[in-house]
C-alpha cells in the first residue's frame, strides 16, 4: 500500500535544513587548510589557551581561559581555539570512557541516575569516593554525562555556544548542528530517540554541509556523521528498524514522513540532493515490492 501523503506542513522543518545552504555553512572554508601561523605573532590570550590545552589535567582551565579571554583573540585564533578544544576533548575521550566503564562507576551512577542528570549532580550523589573522583575529574575537563546503554562521557557541544559571538558564521552553524545532535541524538542504545521527520531533516542538513564545503577542515568528520544518518534513514536501528521484523513491511510512520518530506522538497530540491534522490528511488522500489523489504530492496540498500 502506497503511504498516503499527509497534510502535515514540513515547510518550517525543511526550511531550517535548506537554510544551511543559503546562509552558508563554511565551517572552516574561511579557515585555510594550511595556515602561515608562524608569520603572525599570536595574542597573549591565544598563547595562554594553547599552553593550558596541552595536558588533560588542565583541560578545564583551558576552557575557562577560552570563555574569559576569547574576546581578546582574533577571529582566526578564536576559530582555531574552538577547534583545538574539540580535538583535545576527542583525543582524551577513549581514556575518559575507559575510566567511566569501570563496573563500580557504572553501578554507582545507575543507583542514582535520572534522565538528563548533569555530571556535577551525579558526582554529588554517588557514595563511593573513588567514583566521585572520576566524575569530578571528567566534570572539570568539561565532559557531559551521556546514557547510551551504559553511562559515558560526551562532548559538551551545547557549552560551545558561548563561543559563537567570536567565531565566524560558518563555525557558529557547525556548533549548532553538533549541539543539536549532542543534546538529542538520533539514536541511543540502538533505539531511535527522535521521529522519522527529524531523522531525514538532519541527514539533509549534514549532506548540505558536505556538498557545499568539500574542502572544509571538518568535511571528513561531517561526512562520517552523514553516513551514520543515512544508515538510520534507510535501515532504522536494531531496536527501531525501518521494516517490521516479522512482516518485513516498511513502518507506516516512516513512509509517511519520507513521502511528506519529498513532497515538501519538490523536484528541483530532490534533484539537487543525492540523499533525497536516493530516498525517492527507494520509496518507489519499496512500493513496487508490496511495501516489503524484499531481496530487490536489500540489493538496493547494499549498493548505496
Amino acid at each position: 500500500m502506497k503511504p498516503k501523503r499527509l497534510t502535515k506542513n514540513l515547510a518550517a522543518a525543511l526550511a531550517s535544513a535548506l537554510l544551511l545552504t543559503s546562509t552558508g555553512i563554511t565551517v572552516l572554508s574561511a579557515f585555510p587548510q594550511k595556515i602561515e601561523a608562524a608569520a603572525v605573532k599570536p595574542t597573549t590570550a591565544f598563547a595562554l589557551f594553547e599552553q593550558r590545552l596541552q595536558k588533560p589535567s588542565s583541560l578545564g582551565l583551558a576552557q575557562a581561559t577560552l570563555v574569559n579571554r576569547i574576546g581578546q583573540m582574533t577571529q582566526l585564533e578564536a576559530n582555531l581555539a574552538v577547534l583545538h578544544l574539540e580535538n583535545a576533548l576527542k583525543a582524551y575521550l577513549p581514556t575518559a570512557t575507559k575510566r567511566m566503564n569501570a563496573p563500580v562507576v557504572q553501578l554507582n551512577i545507575k543507583n542514582i541516575y535520572t534522565t538528563g542528570m548533569p555530571m556535577a549532580l551525579a558526582r554529588s550523589k554517588v557514595r563511593q569516593a573513588e567514583v566521585r573522583v572520576v566524575l569530578q575529574d571528567l566534570e572539570g575537563m568539561g565532559y557531559k554525562l551521556v546514557q547510551d546503554g551504559g553511562f559515558m562521557p560526551g562532548l559538551p557541544y551545547k557549552s560551545f555556544k558561548v563561543y559563537k559571538p567570536y567565531v565566524s558564521k560558518d563555525l557558529q552553524v557547525y556548533i549548532d548542528l553538533m549541539a543539536t545532535e549532542s543534546e538529542q541524538p538520533m539514536a541511543a542504545g540502538e533505539r531511535l530517540m527522535v521521529d522519522w521527520y527529524q531523522i531525514i531533516e538532519r541527514a539533509v542538513q549534514y549532506e548540505d554541509f558536505v556538498q557545499t564545503y568539500k574542502t572544509s577542515n571538518r568535511a571528513a568528520a561531517m561526512t562520517e556523521v552523514l553516513e551514520r544518518a543515512k544508515r538510520i534513514v534507510f535501515n532504522g536501528t536494531t531496536k527501531t528498524p525501518l521494516f517490521d521484523k516479522k512482516t518485513q513491511v516498511i513502518l507506516e510512520k516512516a513512509a509517511i514522513a519520507y513521502e511528506n518530506t519529498l513532497s515538501e522538497a519538490g523536484p528541483e530540491r530532490i534533484e539537487g540532493s543525492r540523499l533525497l534522490t536516493q530516498l525517492d528511488d527507494f520509496l518507489l522500489l519499496v512500493e513496487k515490492n508490496g511495501d516489503k523489504r524484499t531481496q530487490a530492496v536489500i540489493d538496493y540498500l547494499n549498493a548505496l
